[in-house]
């Protein structure tokens, strides 16, 4: 079991040095978004169709950070950007003299002015293949990450699985009774409906058949059993099953739903509610699976 939320990076030297940086959260699908230096841009398709080998489902975030030798950087001043921000400093002085005239540093400092560039910058094209092959050592330890999140996800789910057995249990003893307890309660209310009506005992007895047949819910725990044992099932399988328990969760609730409705029994009523709680518990940690 793989989950969608992980860390991977990769850093790897050769005449420049780069890091890549993998972030992966809950997704209904796969998004992927690429953050990488200027003259990367041609990089992203491959990025995508790289992720795309290694997930199925998960929000990723990938990031290439350069990081260049100082000695091969120089600067660049937008000159003309620059006098446009003295000249209007000027006329502020002028408009406002109690304010402090601009400095060299504070100039430099807007943002524009000064730019930093690498000598190898027109040179990233030639590392691309490098950096995909790095890019996949960076996949790798993502997929490791979330693989050993799914493993402790995969030993919660199957814990609560078990739970859900203990009160399918509970709930099957309890349903045995169910229908005694309706007809003894019904039947103690038969001497009052005769006093104020005209029902006879038979009418009576028909229409508590009715009721128990209603409140019958061994069908209900018998989907219940079979969904409990197919999420077990799913959680030893390989692969993506993140969609197909999310899909179970929303049958597993619907059956716990109508186990409540028809019960005529607190104790019952109670068990219901736990497996409900349960099963919703069950469901958010799902969510967090590929």
């Amino acid at each position: 079991m793989e989950s969608m939320t992980g860390f991977g990076s990769f850093s790897s030297q050769k005449e420049i040095r780069w890091t890549w940086t993998l972030r992966s959260v809950n997704a209904k699908g796969l998004e992927i978004k690429c953050r990488y230096p200027q003259g990367c841009e041609t990089l992203e398709q491959k990025i995508r169709e790289c992720l795309r080998s290694f997930f199925i489902r998960g929000n990723i975030l990938v990031s290439l950070e350069i990081m260049s030798d100082p000695q091969q950087q120089y600067i660049q001043i937008n000159h003309p950007f620059l006098e446009q921000i003295c000249r209007l400093a000027e006329q502020l002085q002028e408009l406002h003299p109690s304010l402090r005239p601009a400095c060299i540093d504070g100039l430099l400092n807007v943002r524009g002015v000064v730019d930093v560039h690498s000598a190898t910058t027109e040179n990233y094209a030639e590392f691309s293949d490098i950096f995909l092959t790095t890019l996949e050592k960076a996949a790798e330890s993502l997929k490791l990450s979330r693989l050993t999140e799914g493993q402790k996800i995969s030993s919660y789910l199957n814990e609560q699985i078990n739970q859900m057995e203990q009160l399918l249990y509970q709930a099957k003893n309890l349903a045995g009774i169910q229908p005694q307890r309706i007809r003894q309660k019904l039947t103690e209310n038969l001497s009052l409906l005769t006093h104020s009506t005209d029902l006879s005992e038979e009418r009576f007895m028909q229409e508590v058949t009715a009721y128990m047949l209603r409140a019958d819910i061994r069908e209900e725990l018998d989907r219940l059993s079979t969904h409990i044992h197919s999420a077990r099932t799913m959680l030893s399988d390989k692969g993506a099953i993140g969609r197909k328990l999310d899909f179970l969760c929303q049958e597993l609730n619907r059956e716990a739903n109508t186990l409540c409705s028809k019960s005529a029994d607190i104790e019952l009523t109670n068990v219901g509610m736990m497996l409900k709680t349960l099963i919703d518990q069950f469901r958010e940690q799902v969510q967090n699976i590929e």
